[in-house]
């Protein structure tokens, strides 16, 4: 979170939909934080809907340009009333050509992060995350937030939840998940699994091992993970949870209550080269409070 630029926005993105809305309220008074410009943007789609070959009237690109701008008129207004306690950011909207992933993606190279709703209303279901969420998560040059369900609002008592594997890939979510923390006056839980069928000595003929001991090892683990960060933000409480169990669905069940969760794109299973790794994807479908995906 060091390496972003001081003017950078927070940008969401829109459709119409009411999670892209919902998006915005959470975007509103994440940019009031940071002290930041908040940039609402929505994509025109591709050309034409059916193929380059079709021949459409006038009036449907009219309609369509209409339909946009009464999207993000609508939505700057969500971001002027959306209720805070910090001075009100500076508002930007803008239409980006093209369809909404690649516009969005190249639009994350300069922003400070970039806020979607899970699904958008090209979506069959409310169960899973839209194409455009995953895409940005998967391939975003800034961290990605994705909101669930029609309401931006979160209780503002939770604490800020982050996952943490020990790997390197989970070290820019910590940064992040103490700085958000530590803008919202909110505790901080650290959440570190294990599993004994992660561990390489789980099928060498050595599967009664000292589980005390390793639960000791991987709790030295998250705390190394933290050193440095609960010194930084000495007024930040910290929770620190060692779980023998799935991270997914620990994290799962911590985001009922949960402020934000921030986890990294992938973990201590992923190979090289992997994009977004196994945990991410769950939560990407199924966190229920706001989710951070912060990318190494």
């Amino acid at each position: 979170m060091d390496t972003v630029a001081a003017n950078a926005p927070v940008v969401v993105g829109i459709d119409g939909s009411a999670t892209s809305y919902a998006a915005v309220s959470w975007a509103a008074r994440e940019a009031r934080l940071h002290g930041c410009s908040l940039h609402i943007v929505s994509a025109l789609g591709a050309p034409t809907p059916y193929g380059d070959g079709i021949r459409l009237p006038p009036s449907y690109f009219a309609d369509r340009d209409r339909a946009v701008h009464t999207h993000l008129d609508e939505a700057a207004a969500i971001a002027r009333t959306t209720r805070t306690t910090t001075a009100a950011p500076e508002i930007a909207t803008a239409i980006l050509e093209g369809p909404a992933r690649p516009a969005l993606l190249d639009t994350s190279k300069s922003a400070r992060m970039i806020v979607v709703g899970s699904r958008g209303l090209g979506q069959i279901t409310a169960a899973l995350a839209g194409s455009v969420a995953v895409a940005l998560a998967t391939h975003a040059h800034c961290p990605v937030v994705v909101i669930r369900g029609q309401s931006g609002q979160t209780s503002g008592h939770g604490d800020v939840v982050v996952g943490v594997d020990g790997t390197d890939n989970s070290r820019p979510a910590v940064a992040a998940a103490f700085e958000e923390a530590a803008l919202r006056g909110a505790a901080l839980t650290a959440v570190h699994t294990w599993s004994p069928f992660t561990l390489s000595t789980a099928f060498d003929d050595q599967l009664d091992l000292p589980w005390d001991e390793v639960e000791v090892a991987e709790r030295a683990v998250l705390a190394e993970s933290l050193a440095g960060w609960t010194e930084r933000y000495p007024e930040t409480p910290v929770t620190r949870d060692v779980v023998r169990g799935n991270s997914a669905e620990e994290l799962r069940e911590r985001s009922a209550d949960a402020e934000l969760l921030v986890i990294g794109s992938h973990g201590r299973g992923g190979f090289a080269g992997m994009l977004i790794g196994s945990t991410s994807t769950v939560l990407l479908h199924s966190a229920t409070c706001p989710l951070m995906i912060v990318r190494s």
